[in-house]
């Protein structure tokens, strides 16, 4: 077990893409850190948590599936008595099935509500289940992983991906709130474009490298005590809402 005086860290939808490697580089960052990498295939967040434990980083699997309250409560209570609480959250399960409908399968509706269920309900409930632990930790922090292409002010290849978009422009709205309302006591809560880097979730056609994607998610996981809150950026710096 990570001794008490660890940064606890949970990070959703981490056994592989960009979770994954922001656990990676998270854990050979920050050595007084433990990972706790969230996945919603246990087998698959085991085999991903061994090869980083392979490389003595202080990391273990924890099953959690965001589009399942009883999951999520669950991951909770096994957090709260193995650890007492939670210092960081890294809200980055997502989906993009967009150019995965096929009219006449699964109607656009049915897609809608796939998608909305993990990227907007799921982050939603996990950050609203874990409040109480992050209540506990000195310095509070909370990413939600987003994109670009939520942005109204950027507008970046409107034509693509109409559905996912909205889930992330909706999340954007969730992070405002969230961080106007805990800003008094102090908690960090910041939206985080990835970029547009090679993952399953774009079937591996972006010419970024997976690697960058974590960049920004692990400076804004580390952020001090006087570090930003209420903020949607990339690794370059500020996106417009």
């Amino acid at each position: 077990m990570a001794a008490l005086k660890s940064t606890i860290v949970l990070i959703t939808g981490a056994n592989k893409g960009v979770g994954f490697e922001i656990a990676k580089k998270l854990a050979k960052d920050q050595p007084s850190y433990h990972i706790l990498l969230g996945s919603r295939d246990p087998e698959r967040g085991t085999a991903s948590a061994a090869k980083l434990q392979a490389e003595n980083l202080s990391v273990e699997a924890i099953p959690i599936d965001v589009t399942s309250d009883a999951s999520i409560s669950a991951a909770a209570s096994i957090i709260s008595s193995k650890f007492g609480r939670l210092d960081v959250l890294i809200n980055n399960a997502g989906i993009a099935i967009d150019n995965k409908h096929e009219p006449g399968e699964d109607s656009l509706r049915d897609m809608m509500f796939e998608s909305y269920n993990v990227n907007v309900f799921g982050a939603m409930q996990t950050f609203e289940t874990f409040a109480p632990l992050l209540e506990k930790s000195e310095n509070p922090r909370v990413v939600f992983i987003s994109s670009n292409l939520g942005s109204f002010g950027k507008q970046v290849n409107m034509g693509s991906y109409p559905v996912y978009r909205s889930t992330k422009s909706a999340l954007n709205m969730l992070v405002m709130s969230f961080a106007h309302l805990y800003r008094e006591k102090g908690w960090k809560i910041n939206a985080c474009c990835p970029g547009y880097v090679a993952t399953d979730l774009n079937n591996f056609h972006a010419v970024g490298k997976v690697e960058s994607g974590a960049i920004n998610a692990v400076r804004l996981a580390t952020l001090r005590k006087d570090g930003e809150t209420g903020t949607y950026s990339n690794k370059e710096g500020p996106i417009p809402w």
